[in-house]
């Protein structure tokens, strides 16, 4: 096992603290450190827009997490921003300089070190190939869609159950198009088939976690969001266990495809209106 408070003690690792929002580094900047974070958690995020004045939060690093072990092989530019999302500490080694020197001194420690950095390479490899999992079934479900009814999206509420272990039940919710504080539990797996019309206030547009009564204390909220107006919800929930990072990042992978569905279920509803109406005027 990794001993990181041994590594806080010899002269080759150097500490770092990053105030709340300090970048550690940008986009495109060059660094040849690996680091090591001993205190809190970083946000990884990337630019969405070509003034680089939006970013998307792509992963969230947490306490004794390494990263940026590239810095072993290459010096190339950054492909993404680290910033902190609290008072955060760290460790740094300059890899091109003193890794071969860790090793000299410290053989023990320096293959503990590369022994770890292969269990998270494989660690986030089993989560890309989740992810891969997941979603290249769901678009082939969305693919395979004849209609964009709500029993299709009901089917693909329960596709998503059965594919994501340990999931006890899965809420869907829906905004009230008239009352713009309510939303609509239209639809649960632990009723399969029965379409529901529960209204429940929501604060601010907002669900909380902590307050809700339809939520319990092992739940998960994805909102679903088209053109960034939050419509609908899932409320993911287990029996006994929290989620883990791996089905977060699930979820949010299939926000996207689940959110287009059912903007297409709104547009074809919207069609059929003004369908409706000039035939009728």
């Amino acid at each position: 096992m990794l001993n990181i408070n041994f590594l806080q003690q010899t002269w080759l690792f150097k500490t770092r603290t990053l105030e709340k929002w300090e970048y550690l580094f940008k986009e495109w900047d060059v660094d040849e450190n690996i680091y090591i974070i001993t205190i809190w958690e970083l946000i990884v995020e990337k630019y969405t827009d070509k003034t680089k004045t939006k970013t998307k939060t792509l992963a969230i690093l947490k306490q004794n997490e390494i990263f940026w072990e590239a810095a072993l092989n290459n010096n190339l530019p950054k492909e993404v921003s680290i910033k902190a999302k609290q008072k955060t500490k760290l460790l740094s080694l300059n890899a091109q300089k003193w890794l071969e020197e860790l090793n000299k001194k410290y053989p023990e420690i320096a293959l503990n070190l590369l022994k770890y950095i292969i269990y998270l390479s494989n660690k986030r490899l089993n989560l890309s190939n989740s992810l891969i999992t997941a979603s290249y079934t769901i678009s082939n479900e969305i693919i395979n869609l004849k209609d964009f009814s709500y029993k299709s999206i009901f089917a693909l509420i329960e596709k998503i159950k059965n594919i994501i272990p340990n999931i006890s039940n899965i809420k869907f919710l829906e905004e009230n198009p008239v009352l713009k504080e309510y939303f609509i539990i239209k639809y649960e797996t632990k009723t399969p088939w029965k379409m529901l019309d529960q209204i429940i206030k929501v604060s601010d547009n907002k669900l909380d976690l902590l307050n809700s009564k339809i939520i319990n204390i092992f739940s998960y909220i994805q909102k679903l969001q088209i053109w960034n107006k939050n419509y609908w919800y899932l409320i993911f929930e287990k029996k006994d266990i929290n989620f883990t990072e791996n089905e977060k990042k699930i979820f949010a992978t299939l926000s996207t495809s689940f959110a287009w569905v059912l903007k297409q279920k709104e547009f074809l509803k919207e069609q059929l209106n003004k369908e409706y109406i000039k035939n009728n005027s």
